[in-house]
C-alpha cells in the first residue's frame, strides 16, 4: 500500500490561454470546427503522477457504491481515496497473476467486475479480494463489460472476427453468446446498454465500422442502418442515450428509448483523434479523451439547438495535463471529471473562483483596482476595465499607476499614456476630469478621497498633499515616509497609511500617529479599512484599531491572520482575508470575537490553489488586492490575472463524506475491508488505514478515532489517515473513526471495526485459573504455616509456663511444705512432753492441727500446679465442673458436642478449665436458671458455649464487667493468652451466653510433621 503521505504535485490550470501549439492545431481543423478555451477555465486541474504513486496506462475507471475510485492499469488493480492508490493483488495462482485488468463494470448488485487481458479471463472483488470467474477458455483480451437489465453481464473479447467474441454471465456460468445470437462479423468493442434495456456493439469491419444491437426479448442482434467509422465506440450519456465517438465525428445517435434519433446532433472529431471514449457531467457537458492529443471538452453538449460552428473547448500536455495519451474518462457521483494517462491520472473539477480570461492580462504584469459597492475597475498594463454582472467594459485604452474609488461614483485615476505626463483624473459615466499635478511633484501612484470629498495622492518620497476645489494642498509639516504606498480611508473619514512602525492619520488639520510598537506585529504587510475598523497585518498576527483601541490576534493562535496581501468585509457579514495562496472567509462577528476573547475559536472556510484560486501579485505591488463589487462577488487580483468568488455559490457542503476502514495489518497480515476479524493469539500491536472517500478536497478531510477500552475519548488524527495501537492484550475490541468534509460537517456514524485477539496458553483462562489456584495454594500454605508458627511459638510459651507452674510446686513440696510438716513434727514432739490437761499444751495442739491443715491445702494447691486434668477430656472435665458446682436439683444441665472430637493441648485445657468454672460459678451466682446448656464445638476452631435461660447481664457489665468484680475481666485474660476470644452477651429469647473461640491450630493437640517442627525450632 503506498504512503498517504506522499506528496501530490499539482497542476493548477485555470486555462487561461491556448498556447501556439493548439494554434497551429486550430490551423490544421476542419472548416466549421472552433478549438477556444472559454469554458474549461472555470475548471481546476490535478494530476497525480507515478511520483505520487499513480499507476501508468490506466485504461479504465469506475467508482462502487461504497465511494471508492478504481483503475484498471497495466500495473494492476488499483483503489484510490483522493490521497493514495492501493494496489489489489491478483487471485494466488490464478492466471491474472499474469496479466494486466483492462476493464471494470459496477454491478447493480454493488460488486466491482474486472476484465483482464492476457488471457486472464474475470474476477470479482468480495469480502476484500478479488475472486476468479472462471472461464473454460479465457479470451485473449476482455474489451469491455455491461450488464443489461436481465441480470446477465456481457463480456466483449479481442478474440477473433467471428467467434468467441461474446461471452454472458448468468446463473453462475460463463457462455460464448455470439454464435446463438447472430452477432455481425468484425472485431468488437466495449457494449453499451441504454435506457431501455439494449444492449450495443460497435464492430470494425474491414474497412468501415458496424453498430449492432440487441434488444430486450429479441433473439438476434440487429445492425444499425447509419453509418458507422472503423474505430468507433459507444457511451450513454446521464439520460440513457447513446453516443457514437468514432475519428471524425461525435455523435448522439440514439434515444433512450433505444430508437434512432431522426436528427442527431454531431460534432467534428478532434484532429488526430484515434480513438474516443466519452463521459458526461451533471451539467450535460461533454469530456472526451483521444487516446493521442489529449482531452476535449463540449459544454451542454445535447442542446439541440448547439450546431457543429459551436465551440470545442481541449485541453494538452501543454496545459499541464499528465500526457496527450487520454483515456477512460469517467464523471464520479461528486461531479469530478478522471482522465486516465499513461502515465498518471489527471482530475478537473469546477472551480471555486470564476476566472475573467476577457480583461486580457498576462503573467507578471500589474493589477490594480478600485472597488466599491457601485462599481469595480480594474487596470491592466494596456487598458482599465469596468467590471460589473456583464461583461467587462473597456473604458480606457492605456493601463495606470493607481486607482481609487469615487464618493460620486466612478474612480480616481493616476496615470497617462506612456507619453504624456502624468495627471489626476476622475472618470464616471463616461466623462473624465483631468486635474494637473504642480510642477516639481512626483507621484507615486496611490491615492483616496476621504470623508469630506477631499482626495489625496501619495508623492514622493512618501508623503501626501491633498486637492480640493481651491487647488492642490500640502501638509504644513508632514508625517513620517511611507512604509507602503498605500491610502486608505478609515471608517472615521480621515486617511491613514503605514510608517515604520507607526500608522499615520492625515487631515487638513495636521498628522496623527498611533504608535505599533507595544503590539509586536512585526513586519508590517498591509493596511486595510473594514466596514467599522482598521486592520493592520504583519509577520506576527492582526491588528484591529477602532478609535483609539487596539485588539490583537496572534499568529501563533492563527496562523492565516498574519502576513495579509488583503482584508474586506461585506454587508452580509464576512470577512475576507487573502494571502499569496489562499483566501480565508470568517463571520465578522466571529473575528471580533477573537479580538476581544483570546480563548475564543474563529471558524473559518478557505479556497486555495487546488480550488481554481491563482497566487496573488507580488508583495511589491501595493494597492488593493481584493474588493466586492455591487453584484456582491469578491474580486481578487492575482498574478494570473482577475479572478472573482461567487459567495452565492460557494455553499456549504453538507453532506457527510463517507468513512471505510480499508485495512487492518498486523503480524504482517493485511486485512482489507474488514469486517468482524478474529486476530491470532499472541497479537500485540496493529495499524488500522481508514479514509474519507470524498473527492472534492481529499486533504482538507479530518478525522477523529478511538478503541474502546484502550483510549477514554476521541483521538483527533487530523488529516493523518491511520491509527497504531501497540501492547494489546486478548480481548474483544472495536475500532471506531468519523471523519469531516472540507466545510467541517461530520458523519458522526463513521464506520466501526470489532476484531477479537485470541490470548494465548499463558493469557488464556485456565492458565489463569491455574495461576490463581497456585497463589491461593501457596497463600494457604503460607497461612497454615504461619499459623502453625504462632500456635508453635503460643505453646513454647504455655510449656514454659508449665515448666514454671511445675518448678513452682516442686519448690513448694521440697522446701515449704516439707519445712513446715518437719516443724509440725518437732512442736508436736514438744506437746508430748507437756502436761495432758495443760493449757499450753491445748494450745500448741489447736496449732499443730491447723498446721497439718496447711499442709493439706498446700498439697492441693501443688497438685493443681502440676495440671492434673491434662489426662482427661474436656466433656468429663465440665462434668465434675458442673457436679462441685452444685446446682440445686430443680435446675438442668445440658453438655453437649458438635463435631470430631479432638484432645486439647495442656496448657489450654487448664486455661479452658478455669474460664469454664469462672463462667458455671457466675450462673450459679447470678443467673437464676433453670436451665443450662453446655456446647462444645469442634471445627476450624475451638469454641465452648455456656448459655442459660436466666435473668440474663447488663450489657454494660457484659462488655466491661461489673466494678469490683474480675471475674469477667480474668476470663478475657485467659482467652486472649490463648489466641482466643471471649464473647458475653444477651440472649435474644432471654438469659446470657458466654463463649469461648480458640483458633483450632491453637487449641488442639496436634503431632508436627519433623519438617515444620524443624523449620520452627529454626525461627
Amino acid at each position: 500500500m503506498l504512503a498517504p503521505s506522499a506528496a501530490v504535485r499539482k497542476s493548477r490550470s485555470l486555462f487561461h490561454a491556448i498556447l501556439a501549439a493548439i494554434v497551429a492545431l486550430i490551423a490544421g481543423a476542419p472548416a466549421g470546427a472552433q478549438f477556444v478555451t472559454q469554458g474549461l477555465p472555470q475548471f481546476t486541474h490535478t494530476r497525480w503522477t507515478v511520483d505520487d504513486g499513480a499507476p501508468t496506462g490506466i485504461s479504465d475507471i469506475v467508482q462502487t457504491p461504497d465511494g471508492w475510485l478504481w483503475l484498471a492499469s497495466t500495473e494492476g488493480l488499483y483503489r484510490f481515496d483522493g490521497v493514495s492508490f492501493e494496489r489489489i493483488a491478483a487471485p494466488a495462482g490464478s492466471p491474472m497473476e499474469r496479466s494486466s485488468p483492462s476493464t471494470l463494470l459496477i454491478a447493480r448488485s454493488g460488486e466491482l467486475w474486472v476484465g483482464y487481458s492476457q488471457n486472464g479471463g474475470v474476477a470479482v472483488y468480495r469480502d476484500g479480494r478479488l475472486v476468479e470467474m472462471p472461464m473454460e477458455s479465457p479470451p485473449s483480451r476482455i474489451v469491455g463489460l455491461a450488464q443489461t437489465p436481465d441480470g446477465a453481464i456481457w463480456a466483449t473479447a479481442a478474440t477473433s472476427y467471428r467467434a468467441k467474441r461474446l461471452y454472458r454471465w448468468f446463473d453462475g456460468n460463463w457462455a460464448s453468446a455470439d454464435p446463438g445470437l447472430g452477432l455481425p462479423e468484425g472485431f468488437v468493442g466495449p457494449p453499451c446498454v441504454t435506457r431501455d434495456g439494449t444492449l450495443w456493439i460497435t464492430l470494425n469491419v474491414r474497412e468501415t465500422g458496424a453498430l449492432a444491437s440487441l434488444s430486450p426479448g429479441a433473439q438476434t442482434f440487429r445492425t444499425s442502418p447509419f453509418p458507422v467509422e472503423l474505430y468507433a465506440s459507444c457511451s450513454v450519456d446521464r439520460e440513457g442515450r447513446l453516443w457514437i465517438a468514432d475519428p471524425t465525428h461525435t455523435q448522439l445517435r440514439i434515444g433512450s428509448d433505444g430508437k434512432v434519433i431522426a436528427q442527431p446532433i454531431s460534432y467534428p472529431a478532434v484532429p488526430d483523434l484515434e480513438h474516443a471514449s466519452l463521459a458526461f457531467d451533471a451539467a450535460g457537458g461533454l469530456w472526451g479523451s483521444t487516446n493521442a492529443v489529449g482531452l476535449f471538452y463540449i459544454p451542454a453538449a445535447a442542446d439541440p439547438n448547439r450546431t457543429p460552428d459551436h465551440k470545442l473547448e481541449r485541453f494538452l500536455a501543454a496545459n499541464g495535463l499528465n500526457s496527450n495519451v487520454t483515456r477512460a474518462p469517467f464523471v464520479d457521483r461528486e461531479g469530478n471529471i478522471w482522465f486516465g494517462a499513461d502515465v498518471g491520472l489527471d482530475r478537473f473539477r469546477p472551480s471555486s473562483a470564476e476566472r475573467e480570461t476577457r480583461i486580457g492580462a498576462n503573467a507578471g504584469r500589474t493589477l490594480t483596482m478600485s472597488a466599491s459597492l457601485d462599481d469595480i475597475f480594474v487596470s491592466t498594463d494596456n487598458a482599465v476595465f469596468q467590471l460589473t454582472s456583464a461583461p467587462p467594459r473597456k473604458i480606457l485604452d492605456y493601463g495606470l499607476m493607481g486607482m481609487c474609488p469615487a464618493r460620486g461614483g466612478g474612480y480616481w485615476g493616476v496615470g497617462s499614456p506612456r507619453s504624456a505626463p502624468t495627471v489626476v483624473f476622475h472618470f464616471n459615466n463616461g466623462k473624465r476630469t483631468e486635474f494637473a499635478v504642480p510642477l516639481g511633484v512626483q507621484l507615486i501612484g496611490t491615492c483616496a478621497e476621504d470623508g469630506g470629498g477631499l482626495l489625496w495622492v501619495g508623492i514622493m518620497p512618501g508623503s501626501a498633499m491633498w486637492h480640493d476645489g481651491d487647488g492642490w494642498h500640502h501638509l504644513d509639516k508632514p508625517g513620517p515616509v511611507m512604509h507602503e504606498p498605500d491610502l486608505v480611508v478609515t471608517p472615521e473619514g480621515d486617511v491613514a497609511y503605514v510608517a515604520a512602525r507607526e500608522i499615520v492619520r492625515l487631515s487638513p488639520a495636521g498628522v496623527r500617529t498611533i504608535s505599533l510598537e507595544p503590539y509586536d506585529i512585526g513586519a508590517i504587510s498591509k493596511l486595510t479599512a473594514g466596514l467599522h475598523d482598521l486592520f493592520v497585518s504583519g509577520n506576527n498576527g492582526l491588528l484591529r484599531i477602532r478609535g483609539d483601541q487596539i485588539a490583537r490576534i496572534d499568529a501563533r493562535r492563527f496562523p492565516w491572520v498574519a502576513r495579509l496581501r488583503g482584508l474586506v468585509q461585506t454587508a452580509a457579514g464576512e470577512t475576507w482575508m487573502r494571502r499569496i495562496h489562499w483566501i480565508s472567509r470568517v463571520s465578522t462577528a466571529d473575528l471580533d470575537h477573537a479580538f476581544d476573547d483570546p480563548d475564543a475559536p474563529l471558524d473559518r472556510r478557505y479556497y486555495d490553489l487546488r480550488d481554481g484560486l491563482g497566487a496573488a501579485q507580488n508583495a511589491a505591488i501595493t494597492g488593493v488586492q481584493l474588493g466586492v463589487g455591487g453584484d456582491g462577488r469578491v474580486a481578487l487580483l492575482e498574478k494570473q490575472g482577475l479572478s472573482f468568488l461567487d459567495p452565492g455559490k460557494l455553499t456549504r457542503n453538507m453532506s457527510p463524506p463517507p468513512v471505510v476502514i480499508r485495512s487492518l495489518s498486523s503480524n504482517g497480515a493485511v486485512h482489507r475491508d474488514p469486517g468482524r476479524l478474529i486476530l491470532p493469539a499472541g497479537t500485540r500491536s496493529m495499524e488500522i488505514a481508514y479514509a474519507s472517500l470524498s473527492f472534492v478536497a481529499p486533504h482538507r478531510a479530518e478525522f477523529r478515532y478511538r478503541l474502546e477500552g484502550v483510549d477514554d475519548d476521541w483521538v483527533s488524527a487530523g488529516t493523518r489517515r491511520m491509527a497504531a495501537y501497540s501492547n494489546l492484550g486478548p480481548g474483544t475490541y472495536r475500532f471506531q473513526v468519523i471523519a469531516a468534509n472540507s466545510d467541517g460537517v461530520w458523519n458522526e456514524k463513521g464506520a466501526a471495526l470489532e476484531f477479537e485477539i485470541r490470548p494465548t496458553f499463558f493469557q488464556s483462562w485456565p492458565f489463569k485459573l491455574l495461576c490463581a489456584l497456585i497463589v491461593l495454594t501457596l497463600l494457604w500454605v503460607a497461612y497454615s504455616i504461619r499459623m502453625r508458627t504462632i500456635a508453635h511459638r503460643i505453646r513454647l510459651r504455655m510449656a514454659e509456663r508449665i515448666e514454671e507452674r511445675e518448678r513452682i510446686a516442686r519448690e513448694l513440696h521440697d522446701t515449704l511444705l516439707q519445712s513446715i510438716q518437719s516443724l509440725t513434727l518437732r512442736f508436736q514432739l514438744a506437746v508430748d512432753g507437756l502436761p495432758a490437761r495443760a493449757d499450753t499444751r491445748l494450745a500448741l495442739e489447736a496449732a499443730i492441727d491447723r498446721a497439718d491443715q496447711v499442709i493439706a491445702e498446700g498439697r492441693d494447691r501443688v497438685l493443681e500446679l502440676r495440671l492434673q486434668q491434662e489426662t482427661r477430656d474436656i466433656e468429663t472435665i465440665l462434668a465434675d465442673l458442673v457436679k462441685r458446682q452444685g446446682f440445686d436439683p430443680g435446675i438442668t444441665v445440658s453438655i453437649s458436642t458438635d463435631g470430631t472430637r479432638k484432645p486439647l493441648a495442656p496448657l489450654v485445657l487448664d486455661e479452658v478449665c478455669y474460664i469454664a468454672g469462672e463462667a458455671l460459678y457466675n450462673i450459679w451466682r447470678h443467673a437464676a436458671a433453670s436451665r443450662v446448656m453446655i456446647e462444645i464445638g469442634y471445627h476450624s476452631e475451638f469454641s465452648l458455649r455456656f448459655m442459660d435461660d436466666g435473668v440474663g447481664i447488663d450489657p454494660m457489665v457484659a462488655q466491661q464487667g461489673a466494678e469490683g468484680h474480675f471475674g469477667l475481666s480474668g476470663m478475657r485474660e485467659r482467652a486472649q493468652k490463648l489466641g482466643g476470644r471471649l464473647v458475653v452477651r444477651q440472649r435474644a429469647e432471654g438469659g446470657s451466653e458466654v463463649a469461648l473461640i480458640v483458633l483450632g491450630a491453637l487449641a488442639y493437640k496436634t503431632r508436627e510433621p519433623g519438617f515444620l517442627s524443624l523449620l520452627r525450632r529454626q525461627s
